[in-house]
């Protein structure tokens, strides 16, 4: 029996996943496990190296090696082709001078005429590949060569005096020019001769275009993780035969204080919900919210799926250790943990906090940290792949976020047996997390009591621990994979 396409619609695979990636592909997961389902990641951005990271989630184990990867710029490229294919070399010239430094493997060479005028500036990946070349003239950058992971030339950036770009041609692994794209558009496509025959005038229609290429004529589930980008192709009109489902990742309000704003990433879904066949939600509590607020009736509710730990008292969590996984962002309010780390440490000065994750905030929290003195106490630990291990060897994992849709992290963290410390946010949280038996909620910005909360715990006994780790994988076991995917698989047949 041949499998259902499902196609999940992103924008990029990157080096590090956000939690919209992540919970799409244990999603994809359990497609693939339980529902006899071929889900296929379909991505936008251009990226050189967006199959290099795909190939490094399936390999940890992040993602399914079922599971397929499409980019809309390699499919028009046959990248993957250029793994048989022969990479550029560069022939240096007598006429030319050249200085090379080489830094962590990476291999930096520029080329200067005669004149001693700058010509070109090439870089090497540690692979020994060409990652791009910089032309100057008169001193100044106008082009840029951009290559493959395999070495071929991808694409060519035409620069202004600012270095910003103004048109890209993109080639396949042969040389053929593919795509030419202007800055706000149009974008020019060329059929098999290299004949440009196709107009599209921006990037909607560019997207809807690839779609219908590699939909065909079959009539497939399309579910819709990034809609702030995707989400105009449904609403307007019906311009592909196939099933929708938009699924909201956060909280369908902006402001989390006082919700008097709608998320912009869904603010197309909620104004026009019917152009789907269904809206996905992650918790009760926001269905039920959306619903006396729009009226809207084709909501379902479907939570992340997760794996519970095993013979849980075989694992040691490390001593007044906490943790927080999560991108270093302003709303993720990693400010106040180190606040609420400063008032631990005064009861309990070996206290730990483990923060795993990168992001623009890092510098502000490295100097939040020292000011505080917490330069033992603290550490960042960046991003990996893999955090079992990591909550499974922890006493609490904390939260202070003001608002999101589920928390991933928090669910991620209960099926290790790690209790939670957290905000009491909408939404997640409060449907994840019973005080006195898996964790603990606190006020939003009530830093003494969260303290308070984290020395009582860690000041408990063994026994009583244990009680708690117990009860958090007793409630991951509720979301367990096989009940997510039944979860799925009604949704999928109601479809039909």
């Amino acid at each position: 029996m041949e499998k259902k396409k499902v196609y999940f619609l992103h924008s990029n695979i990157g080096e590090h996943l956000t939690g919209i990636e992540k919970s799409a592909m244990k999603r994809g997961n359990i497609f693939v496990k339980y529902l006899n389902i071929e889900p296929v990641f379909v991505t936008f951005s251009k990226n050189v190296n967006v199959h290099t990271n795909w190939e490094r989630y399936v390999e940890n184990g992040v993602v399914d090696k079922n599971i397929t990867m499409i980019n809309l710029f390699e499919y028009f490229q046959r990248s993957e082709e250029g793994k048989n294919l022969s990479s550029y070399q560069i022939k240096k010239e007598k006429t030319y001078s050249y200085e090379e430094e080489e830094s962590e493997g990476i291999t930096y060479c520029r080329m200067y005429d005669s004149n001693d005028n700058l010509v070109k500036y090439m870089i090497w990946r540690p692979n020994n590949l060409l990652s791009y070349i910089n032309y100057f003239h008169d001193g100044k950058k106008i082009v840029r060569d951009r290559f493959n992971r395999f070495g071929q030339l991808s694409h060519t950036e035409y620069l202004r005096e600012d270095n910003s770009v103004f048109m890209t041609e993109y080639f396949d692994v042969y040389g053929k020019r593919v795509i030419i794209k202007y800055e706000d558009g149009p974008y020019l496509i060329s059929d098999k001769n290299a004949v440009f025959d196709t107009v599209l005038p921006d990037e909607q229609a560019l997207i809807l275009y690839f779609l219908k290429k590699i939909i065909g004529e079959e009539e497939p589930v399309i579910i819709i993780d990034r809609n702030k980008r995707y989400s105009p192709l449904f609403t307007e009109r019906k311009q592909l035969n196939a099933k929708t489902i938009s699924v909201f990742h956060s909280t369908y309000f902006a402001n989390t204080k006082f919700r008097s704003k709608l998320n912009k990433n869904y603010k197309d879904v909620l104004n026009s919900p019917y152009s789907f066949d269904n809206i996905v939600v992650l918790t009760h509590n926001q269905k039920r919210d959306i619903e006396e607020q729009f009226g809207i009736n084709n909501l379902v509710t479907i939570p992340h799926p997760c794996q519970t730990v095993e013979n849980l008292d075989e694992i040691a969590p490390r001593t007044n250790k906490l943790v927080s996984v999560g991108r270093l962002s302003s709303e993720k309010n990693l400010d106040h943990l180190l606040e609420i780390v400063s008032l631990v440490k005064k009861r309990i000065p070996d206290v730990l906090l483990e923060i795993y994750g990168t992001g623009k905030e890092k510098k502000n929290l490295t100097k939040l940290v020292h000011q505080l003195n917490l330069k033992d106490n603290v550490k960042f630990k960046g991003y990996v792949d893999n955090v079992d291990s990591i909550y499974a060897t922890s006493e609490l994992f904390l939260f202070a976020g003001q608002g999101e849709g589920f928390t991933m992290s928090v669910l991620e963290s209960l099926s290790c047996g790690c209790p939670v410390g957290s905000y009491h946010v909408r939404y997640g949280v409060d449907e994840m997390i019973q005080e006195e038996t898996n964790g603990f909620l606190v006020a939003f910005d009530d830093k003494e009591k969260f303290a308070e909360n984290i020395i009582a715990y860690l000041n408990k006994t063994d026994e009583e621990k244990l009680q708690y780790r117990q009860e958090a994988v007793n409630t991951a076991a509720k979301y367990a994979e096989d009940k997510v995917a039944d979860k799925w698989k009604q949704l999928m047949n109601n479809l039909s």
